[in-house]
């Protein structure tokens, strides 16, 4: 039964993604939706939540707003330098009654760990979903050698939601440094203020993608609950061309798929010019339909940004799936592309998450036959093949 009381789940989706690797984790494709998308469908699916506010980057605000502008009660506003901080932004923007706090890379959350949360609230002031320790927890010292072993009957391991009476959240914090590094969940706020813990048993789905290994586990657990769907595999053709610069007309290095030749000015371009990227970007629009670089990179580069790269992860932000393999041919007659194809391959597999393996470029000359094996620009086909839920 519903509590009473105004409920706010508070999503922090603001982390830097160390662990992870490359990139915002929370924006990872996971079976046709980044994570995050996954995380705050979980409470728009619960009638308990009354708000939702999503704690993010500034620089994706904007594209996630857009996203789940359809639902009024969802709120994204920008964080704080660590978790915590993160958090008491989020609570302190609430409105409800009752809050819960959630990690935004726990995406599998379900109605019955929400319900449960929230029913305790009733009788404590700070409920964390967790389960019980499978494993024999061993504590040692910072060398690493065993100094005792818990009691597994009474060890548990804290997942989120960790839901708490808004006021008591706030009061514990007054006299706490939301950035201390000792302050490693919400929890450990009411620990050191006195305030009981009530743990609720959650379920193991409830995992938290930490790395990219966890990646694995999550794919299988989304395609358990009926979140995948079916991927349609997809193949679009992207094309762009750029002219060589006039000599001396500038002092910037030319730029080939994100590698830097230095012998080699910029291509004329508004941006820096990365016609290799740009021929991706056109082909990732191919799949989606949306028109990044005729539309959206132009006022990205208008505010100043001049990195293809960004124009490429804006076109990937629309993309219900992964790519799969990139087909790259490049036709020039300057520079020489031989010596760092395996610089090019790895630089473009970071970007779109993909093992150089699948990265394949080719170039010619072109037998002089045209302008571009002429000397006068470099033209750039490209096959992008995807998955698409």
């Amino acid at each position: 039964m519903k509590n009473s009381k105004t409920i706010s789940a508070v999503i922090l989706a603001a982390g830097s993604s160390t662990r992870f690797g490359n990139g915002n984790k929370l924006e990872v494709n996971l079976c046709g939706k980044s994570i995050i998308e996954h995380t705050i469908n979980s409470f728009l699916k619960s009638n308990y939540i009354d708000e939702i506010i999503v704690v993010t980057k500034a620089d994706v605000i904007n594209h996630l707003s857009t996203m789940f502008s359809p639902f009024l009660h969802v709120k994204f506003i920008e964080g704080g330098r660590t978790r915590n901080e993160s958090s008491l932004i989020g609570v302190r923007e609430a409105t409800c009654d009752l809050v819960l706090v959630h990690d935004g890379a726990r995406p599998f959350v379900d109605e019955a760990t929400i319900e449960k949360c929230i029913n305790a609230l009733e009788e404590y002031d700070a409920v964390a979903a967790a389960v019980k320790a499978t494993d024999t927890i061993k504590l040692c010292d910072e060398n690493g050698v065993v100094r005792s072993t818990t009691n597994r009957t009474v060890t548990w391991q804290t997942q989120t939601p960790q839901a708490f009476k808004r006021e008591v959240y706030l009061k514990a914090y007054q006299n706490l440094d939301p950035n201390d590094p000792t302050l490693t969940d919400d929890c450990m706020v009411m620990e050191l203020n006195n305030i009981d813990v009530k743990l609720i048993l959650s379920n193991k789905n409830n995992i938290k993608i930490t790395t990219r290994d966890d990646l694995v586990f999550a794919e299988a657990i989304a395609k358990d609950l009926g979140l995948g769907g079916l991927a349609r595999i997809c193949t679009a053709i992207g094309q762009d061309s750029h002219r060589t610069s006039s000599k001396g007309s500038t002092d910037k290095p030319m730029i080939l798929g994100g590698v830097v030749f230095e012998d080699y000015p910029a291509l004329e371009a508004n941006s820096d010019g990365d016609v290799v990227l740009h021929a991706i970007t056109n082909a990732v629009s191919g799949i989606t339909g949306v028109n990044i670089l005729g539309e959206i990179a132009d006022r990205i580069c208008s505010s100043g940004i001049k990195d293809s790269k960004v124009y490429l992860k804006e076109a990937l932000k629309y993309l219900r799936g992964r790519i799969t393999h990139i087909s790259l041919t490049i036709e020039c007659n300057k520079p020489h592309i031989s010596s760092k194809v395996a610089q090019m391959r790895a630089s473009i597999g970071e970007i779109l998450d993909l093992p150089p393996h699948r990265v394949g470029i080719t170039a010619t000359t072109g037998e002089n036959l045209t302008d571009f094996s002429r000397g006068y620009g470099i033209s750039v086909f490209c096959i992008a093949t995807a998955e698409v839920y």
